[in-house]
């Protein structure tokens, strides 16, 4: 899995600008699962009711990784508050991992934003380290998203970074704050082994 190649679309029309993306995901999900049934053995996948013997699938949740500030995220709007190259979130647990007993599949990432800051991001999982990716062209689209052809993988336990660049210039002074809001948000499936990890009260922490 993951190519390394990738679309940059709307991601209201994702599968006409990228009609492969359904049986990618169906693909990338079918190696996440068997993953899972070879790590959490005898634990089969009950999906998002899973039974005390299986194991579960829900969205990729904040709480898996930390924000820019390397604050437990309980959404994935965060504030920033300085322009040019900076980290844009990790994995939460030491060493920029997701938590045990997680595992990742990652097909992309949305950027729901009505002002666009961030123009470049990079990416690392694990040791394996990832090329630059402009996201200007995203500047001409109302839901933009960015899709891998393949998608990848995150185990529990291992290392997440997303890097990016943000556009200047800051304001300063508007209402409470200063700053601007921007959301990354992974697409994707996270699995966990069991209920209890995701079973509390909504943005609390993992």
């Amino acid at each position: 899995m993951g190519s390394g190649q990738y679309v940059i679309c709307e991601w209201k029309a994702v599968q006409k600008e990228f009609p492969n993306f359904k049986s990618a995901f169906m693909s990338l999900e079918t190696e996440i699962i068997n993953m899972c049934n070879r790590d959490w053995s005898p634990r089969t996948c009950g999906y998002l009711n899973p039974a005390s013997d299986q194991y579960g699938r829900t969205t990729i949740l904040p709480p898996l990784f930390d924000d820019h500030n390397a604050a437990q995220m309980a959404t994935f709007r965060q504030l920033f508050t300085a322009a040019g190259n900076q980290t844009l979130m990790t994995g939460t647990r030491a060493g920029n991992t997701i938590p045990e007993d997680f595992k990742i599949a990652l097909m992309g990432f949305a950027f729901p934003n009505q002002q666009q800051h961030i123009t470049e991001i990079k990416m690392q999982i694990g040791d394996r380290k990832f090329g630059r990716i402009d996201l200007e062209q995203m500047q001409v689209y109302d839901t933009p998203a960015i899709i891998f052809e393949e998608g990848y993988l995150i185990n529990g336990e291992e290392a997440f970074d997303l890097y990016g660049y943000l556009e200047g210039p800051i304001p300063t002074a508007i209402g409470a704050y200063t700053g601007i809001w921007q959301r990354i948000v992974p697409i994707g499936a996270a699995y966990f082994k069991q209920y209890d990890r995701v079973g509390g009260a909504p943005g609390a922490v993992i």
